[in-house]
């Protein structure tokens, strides 16, 4: 136990010394994980599948999101703009596992609420923990 609160302890510091930079490769790094793990449980695929799930919906959803930002930020509402994105983010995760992957809607759907929730957890987790180290400046 004394030995996994002193790695828990390194992991905290090293996530504390990132950048923002360093932090969202962590942060995607774990999103991918996450993905992957949703896809393999949810649909019950084999470990391509998943990864390809797990790969390519993001990427879709950051040319939704360029798109928004580029055409619309300026136009809405940051409020209403986060719910477009999110509304967005939920059709195209579910159109492209019921469309391309070719899942049970039923399923498509709760992986593209159940994923994003447990993701939501992880982001909170990396800013907690990076937040939570006093700064030092020099």
């Amino acid at each position: 136990m004394k030995s996994f609160v002193i790695q828990l302890s390194r992991v905290n510091t090293l996530i504390h010394s990132l950048s923002s930079f360093g932090l969202s490769i962590v942060y995607t790094i774990g999103h991918v994980i996450i993905a992957w793990a949703c896809a393999t449980i949810i649909f019950q695929t084999s470990f391509f599948l998943a990864s390809a799930d797990a790969i390519i919906e993001p990427i879709i959803n950051g040319f939704w999101f360029f798109l928004l930002h580029k055409y619309a930020h300026d136009k809405l509402k940051p409020a209403l703009l986060a719910v477009v994105y999110t509304t967005g983010h939920f059709l195209i995760a579910t159109s492209w596992s019921f469309f391309i992957i070719g899942v049970d809607l039923s399923l498509a759907a709760i992986d593209a609420l159940v994923e994003p929730l447990i993701n939501g957890f992880w982001f909170y987790a990396l800013l907690y923990s990076w937040n939570s180290q006093p700064r030092v400046t020099a």
